[in-house]
């Protein structure tokens, strides 16, 4: 028996061996860690002065050290009426396509000024920040495709020698064909117009959220058109990174590598779901921005309004878990995603009733049945999700002035054993 076992961990020793001389594990030169506090890394400025983000938190391009005269800036270039934050949640995301299109129907949706996304938010947030042409886009990415157009499993043998159990090539086909040039440049032009487009994921060797401006990265100019194509499609590039890197499940999905430049060396980070650290998400310097000026006459100034759609319920219904690895994770992950939605829309509610900025909150209601998480991409589950969703676009949408408070069955007693007793076991059986 011990033979056997040493020639096991031989032959693991030697695939290891193996693998590292034909380049299949590549080593990576870990970049610095910024130890210093919020503002030691600050974006190099990629457009005009007076359209620079005056936040060290949001990543255009590159980055530089800070200077001790570097000139005081608005956080925005102009003051935002309409803020739209779409959250995470996989499949989930056809509700918040289907509210999209129902508000397009209502012909009352806005122009928005800034568009936050997380994970499936971050795929639709571009499509939203363009405008209702990209309605038809959003329907047929959540009503037509399968899970096998999201992912793929890896081979369970070389499982113990990858970073993941899944490849997110599919969904990096489907992101790199859908989003155009023409749609980087629209983004662009979008931007210097005083717009913003913001996603996040998070930075695995720094443990923190990194904000992503793709406008400034969409920014691009050159002298001639070849040079100005060039540079969009290296715009694109990182964009297209960015977006698969916030749908990036950790273990299920592999890190993305994203290259960085920092004080002219190279360095390739590992990103993953923004929804790691946080499942929606507004820079506190674009609701500063949204606050009234008091110096000005309040009718001169129209309320400000942050649109949030939760892309998941408030409540996660109890159902049993079938014990195997995609569906613990799947509702794992739902479970994580409820809480922290919860949590990070009642940060944001208190974070508008400071600024003076008007909050609306919708989500999946909580009688619509759902599956248990949101990995599934079920054609049919994702088709009713749209189906609801813009069933509460065309209602106006329906919004909520308040984050969710407590759910049914959440302030259970402590327990002090684990035998318990059901006082309606009958009904329970029948069920």
């Amino acid at each position: 028996m011990g033979g056997l076992r040493g020639g096991y961990y031989f032959g693991i020793l030697l695939l290891v061996a193996l693998a590292l001389s034909v380049g299949c594990i590549r080593p990576r030169v870990i970049p610095p860690v910024d130890t210093g506090g919020p503002g030691k890394w600050l974006p190099v400025a990629t457009q005009p002065p007076d359209t620079i983000p005056d936040d060290p938190g949001i990543r255009q391009v590159e980055f530089t050290e800070p200077t001790d005269d570097r000139p005081k800036i608005s956080p925005l270039p102009r003051r935002p009426q309409h803020i739209l934050a779409l959250s995470g949640g996989g499949m989930f995301g056809a509700f918040t396509a289907g509210v999209l299109g129902g508000w397009t129907r209502t012909e009352k949706r806005p122009e928005f000024d800034v568009v936050t996304g997380i994970s499936t938010g971050a795929l639709i947030a571009p499509l939203a920040f363009l405008g209702p042409q990209y309605d038809g886009l959003m329907e047929r990415f959540y009503t037509r495709i399968t899970r096998k157009d999201i992912f793929t499993y890896q081979s369970w043998i070389t499982v113990p020698f990858r970073d993941a159990v899944a490849s997110t090539a599919p969904l990096r086909d489907i992101v790199e064909s859908s989003m155009t040039l023409a749609m980087i440049d629209d983004i662009g032009k979008a931007h210097r117009s005083g717009r913003r487009l913001y996603v996040g994921t998070t930075n695995l060797d720094t443990r923190r959220f990194v904000t992503w401006d793709l406008g400034a990265i969409a920014n691009v100019t050159a002298a001639t058109e070849p040079e100005r194509q060039k540079k969009l499609k290296e715009a694109k590039k990182l964009i297209v990174n960015v977006l698969v890197a916030s749908c990036t499940m950790p273990v299920v999905f592999s890190p993305v590598r994203i290259e960085v430049e920092i004080n002219g060396k190279k360095y390739t980070e590992l990103h993953i779901d923004g929804g790691v650290t946080a499942p929606v998400f507004v820079p506190p310097m674009v609701l500063d921005a949204a606050a009234p000026d008091p110096r000005k006459p309040a009718k001169l100034q129209p309320p400000a309004n942050l649109y949030l759609v939760q892309a998941s319920k408030s409540y996660v219904e109890p159902a049993p878990v079938e014990s195997r690895v995609l569906p613990v994770l799947s509702v794992s992950t739902a479970t994580i995603l409820s809480a922290q939605t919860r949590r990070e829309a009642s940060n944001l509610f208190h974070m508008c009733r400071v600024a003076g900025v008007t909050f609306n909150m919708t989500g999946i209601p909580a009688e619509f049945p759902t599956p248990l998480g949101g990995l599934e991409f079920d054609r049919a589950e994702m088709n009713k999700l749209f189906e609801k969703g813009f069933e509460f676009g065309v209602a106006g949408p329906k919004w909520w002035s308040s984050p969710p408070e407590r759910g049914p069955g959440e302030s259970d007693p402590i327990r002090g054993g684990n035998k318990f007793t059901i006082e309606k076991l009958s009904d329970l059986a029948k069920e």
